[in-house]
């Protein structure tokens, strides 16, 4: 049995780009399903939503 280290690379996508590629009405239940990991190619990935801060809404920071 061959053993593989986990990858920790995290990366913070782009939500515009998102948006254009996938339409607003993709579901991001679906996402990690459709992201690969650059640095090691794994499908493998988890992706966690965090919403803006409050001081970045209030810049309008997307």
């Amino acid at each position: 049995m061959k053993s593989v280290r986990q990858c920790v690379w995290s990366y913070d996508l782009d939500m515009l780009t998102l948006l254009a590629t996938r339409g607003r009405d993709f579901p991001l239940a679906m996402l990690a399903s459709r992201l690969r990991c650059p640095r090691c190619g794994s499908r493998s990935v988890s992706v966690v939503f965090m919403p803006p801060s409050e001081g970045d809404r209030r810049k309008g920071a997307v």
